[in-house]
């Protein structure tokens, strides 16, 4: 199983964490404060449902010996009894006031549970929408480290644990903490010396809470851990189905997927056992409160100072504690649930940006690169991809990277077009550093096809268009998508260029995906184009014919092209030749079949005219 990226190495406390995730929800004060108001209503309406007992049962009796509860005197006060007896008042009454009493509190639960969910997917909008626009800008270094999947958990499975913690627990919190205080601040006007008796069991009530708290935050974060495994391998895997099906590793994806799901549950079992395991311990406290509570209620000199409505009243009010308490306690795992996924959204949150110290702004650029005795070596690796690398390129010319697979060929464009930073050297366009120059305008001086073709849920228009899509017009799109030679088949389409395909091109071939990224490119028409075996999908003819298209789109520009066909690397300029992550020669193709032993092998065996 694969493990998440390094977590900060900073301590940061269990306070600081969930304040830092409370300012997400109080960003919606509006929201919040009609939340507590309607918690608050709920809260005193299951008080005074209580208190209406003693009302009810006051009513039947003889005359009581201590006063009036609230809903009898509210009630008194709105529609006076009159010459009625105590019985025919409660007849109507009692009835009537349960009714108030009951809507009341049903539009104040509702009031509270609302708003607290309009905060709630506020803030998974708010924090989902933070983590991609940071994901998409961080440094590919720190890409680099997890996986397709593990991504995909952070901003899905992290930030709905995120949301339970930040507004799920705030809403259980307020609703169940409020009902707390109004039946105790109730049984205290009551009877405060019968209610001491609850907070005898409150220190040990709050013991249980903490040592499941340790428990609940250490198998969060490995559910959480294992959830981002899960969505690896199934990303994984519906990717990369055909291969699967056809080398008959059906079974062998199967039995990986399903070991771990099977940690998945296990974790999340054993967070199912220790949440199961507190809420019996605090019902037998509760339990032991409320015998004791009887006990002593039943004492002759404490029943003197009670109503029989005003005794079951309180133990009405006394019982109704138990519910609020115990789901008190089990919002501490939504909470450490919520914080062992904060800290690692967080950890994301607080990744520097992609590096951007440059101040020059490029205006007119001619295709001027030099590269210095270039060094890199990514992280954790033993040694350099590519080393004391230099060469010098002129305006216009064109550029073929040939070598052995893993020679450094794409690491060379990938430190051109800044999504690395040399760990040595220098590399400059049209004679500025590169780290001198503003990143968004430097990044606007190139286009790029890579190997491995990205397309996007869109229109066909769209994804040619993609970076483009406000100056572009429709005569732009179709300009280049006839000099990529895809107007053909796009036509062929069932809506043209407003056909929406799938993600990752589903639906097209990779000769018909390869043409649409190359129609992108040309369509930006940027001073420098770098292709990274751009053409390894097409066939003959399409390849021949978007030869064409490329040779006149390079009038002008700078190209840099990894390639493996002949024709390709023959039209070229200069011919680097890349081995073990240094250029071991360069040249004109003619020159080094003649004088390159490693080129001329290269040309025998991995260069054709397919």
């Amino acid at each position: 199983m694969s493990k998440l990226a390094e977590k900060p190495t900073q301590k940061v406390t269990d306070t600081q964490l969930y304040g830092r995730l409370l300012r997400y929800a109080f960003a919606y004060k509006g929201s919040l404060i009609l939340s507590v108001f309607g918690y608050v209503v709920y809260s005193l309406g299951n008080v005074l449902l209580a208190d209406l007992t003693q009302f009810l049962l006051d009513s039947l009796g003889e005359e009581a010996t201590v006063g009036p509860g609230f809903v009898a005197q509210a009630a008194q006060w709105i529609w006076p009894p009159g010459d009625k007896t105590a019985t025919d008042y409660a007849r109507i009454a009692v009835p009537v006031a349960a009714v108030v009493l009951s809507l009341g509190r049903a539009l104040g639960f509702f009031a509270g549970s609302y708003f607290m969910n309009k905060v709630a997917r506020s803030v998974v909008h708010v924090v989902r929408t933070e983590l991609f626009n940071v994901l998409v800008r961080v440094p590919k270094a720190h890409i680099d480290q997890y996986s397709t999947g593990e991504l995909l958990s952070k901003v899905t499975f992290n930030v709905e644990q995120v949301s339970g913690a930040a507004s799920d627990a705030l809403k259980t919190i307020l609703r169940e903490g409020l009902t707390i205080i109004a039946l105790v601040a109730y049984m205290l006007y009551l009877n405060w010396e019968l209610t001491a008796i609850f907070f005898v069991v409150a220190p040990a009530i709050g013991l249980v809470v903490q040592v499941i708290g340790k428990h609940f935050r250490r198998y969060s974060r490995r559910i959480q851990d294992s959830m981002g495994s899960v969505t690896e391998v199934t990303a994984e895997s519906l990717a990369g189905l055909d291969d699967i099906r056809v080398y008959g590793a059906t079974e062998q994806i199967s039995a990986r997927f399903a070991s771990v799901s099977l940690f998945n549950k296990q974790q999340s079992l054993k967070l199912a056992f220790v949440q199961a395991v507190s809420t019996p311990i605090i019902q037998t406290l509760l339990a032991l409160a409320l015998g004791a509570l009887f006990w002593f209620a039943l004492d002759p000199e404490v029943l003197s100072e009670f109503s029989a409505g005003s005794l079951v009243a309180f133990i009405t009010a006394a019982a109704q504690l138990g519910k609020p308490i115990r789901t008190l306690s089990n919002i501490q795992s939504i909470i450490q649930k919520g914080l062992a996924a904060a800290e690692d959204i967080f950890h994301q949150l607080d990744t520097p940006l992609e590096a951007d110290q440059g101040q020059i702004v490029l205006s007119q650029v001619a295709g001027h690169i030099e590269f210095n005795a270039v060094a890199f070596r990514y992280p954790n690796a033993l040694i350099d991809a590519v080393q004391n690398v230099s060469f010098s390129v002129k305006p216009g010319q064109t550029i073929a990277v040939v070598g052995r697979s893993g020679s450094g060929k794409s690491t060379l464009l990938k430190l051109l077009a800044r999504f690395y930073t040399p760990s040595a050297g220098q590399i400059s366009l049209d004679g500025e550093d590169i780290q001198a120059v503003d990143l968004q305008n430097y990044r606007e001086q190139f286009a790029f096809v890579p190997q491995k073709i990205n397309l996007f849920s869109d229109t066909v228009a769209g994804n040619i268009a993609m970076g483009n899509s406000v100056s572009s017009t429709r005569e732009d799109i179709e300009g280049a998508a006839q000099k990529a030679h895809a107007e053909t088949f796009i036509q062929e389409l069932r809506s043209g260029y407003d056909t929406l395909i799938g993600e990752q091109g589903v639906g097209l071939s990779g000769g018909q995906q390869q043409r649409i990224a190359i129609a992108r490119a040309l369509l930006k028409s940027a001073p420098v184009l770098i292709l990274d075996e751009a053409t390894s999908a097409l066939d003959n003819e399409s390849e021949a014919l978007i030869q064409l298209a490329l040779e006149s789109s390079r009038q002008g520009r700078t190209t840099f092209v990894v390639a493996h066909r002949l024709s390709t690397i023959e039209g070229a300029d200069t011919v680097l030749v890349m081995d073990e992550g240094q250029i071991v020669a360069q040249g004109a193709h003619s020159e080094l079949l003649a004088q390159e032993p490693l080129y001329r092998a290269l040309h025998q065996h991995g260069f054709s005219e397919v």
